[in-house]
């Protein structure tokens, strides 16, 4: 398995949990964007944050580059997908008012992308990146899942949870001093999806190797555990962080 290499997840990212709307409507705010407005979704995988921007109207270019991932996207007369990267969007000069990265700015180089997204932004234009953390101490079933995939795969490591992202994002001068907002939110899932949601899990694939299945074998049993004291209805809880920056004048 190779780190970075989404095709053979990406039919199991449906069972990802959305974001927050009222952190999504705070995030509009901070970034100064409404309805009609041009903006562009980075690493967009299957839609699940592109398609809520695009509820809310504004005309969204999804960039993603796998092409499994955008094969799983449904069609929205609000969003146009193409393929690219954070180092290379393929979108033109200034021709976006935001840029978002929802769970997958940790998958950039800084030093080229932020430049690269700057390039896009209209003046004054905003960068929010964000990410739904497990809250895996307030979860009795994601404490026990978590101490079992360390024990199978001890090389696993969900790197950008502690990474401090207001320095990242300032790397280069490109940005101004981040803003951050968070919203917690409990997702209840049955015991399927919790299941696919973990074998949409690239980094636990690459550390888990050739152990994978042994692996998913034992958080399928704890899940299956946790689904008979639950009648089969698991809550699993997040805290969704966001950092916004402006694009500064160069």
């Amino acid at each position: 398995m190779t780190l970075g290499d989404f095709a053979p997840q990406a039919q199991a990212y449906a069972a990802r949990p959305t974001y927050p709307a009222a952190l999504l409507d705070r995030l509009l705010v901070a970034a100064g964007v409404a309805a009609g407005d041009r903006v562009a979704d980075l690493g967009a995988g299957t839609g699940l944050f592109t398609h809520m921007l695009a509820e809310r109207r504004l005309l969204v270019e999804a960039v993603e580059p796998s092409q499994p991932m955008r094969a799983q996207a449904a069609s929205h007369p609000c969003v146009r997908w193409r393929r690219g990267t954070f180092e290379a969007t393929g979108l033109d000069d200034r021709s976006v008012r935001w840029v978002t990265a929802a769970q997958a700015f940790h998958w950039a180089d800084p030093a080229r992308a932020l430049p690269e997204l700057h390039r896009v932004l209209l003046p004054g234009g905003r960068l929010t990146c964000l990410w739904n953390d497990r809250r895996d101490q307030d979860s009795p079933v994601l404490t026990e899942l978590m101490a079992t995939i360390r024990r199978l795969a001890p090389g696993f490591d969900e790197r950008y949870r502690d990474r401090d992202w207001a320095l990242v994002l300032r790397t280069g001068g490109w940005f101004g001093e981040p803003t951050r907002d968070e919203e917690r939110h409990d997702v209840t899932m049955t015991a399927d999806r919790l299941r696919t949601l973990w074998r949409s899990h690239n980094h636990l694939a690459h550390h888990a190797g050739p152990a994978l299945p042994r692996v998913l074998a034992a958080i399928d049993a704890v899940i299956d555990e946790a689904a008979a004291t639950t009648a089969g209805a698991i809550a699993i809880p997040y805290v969704t962080r966001a950092w916004t920056a402006r694009a500064v004048a160069r």
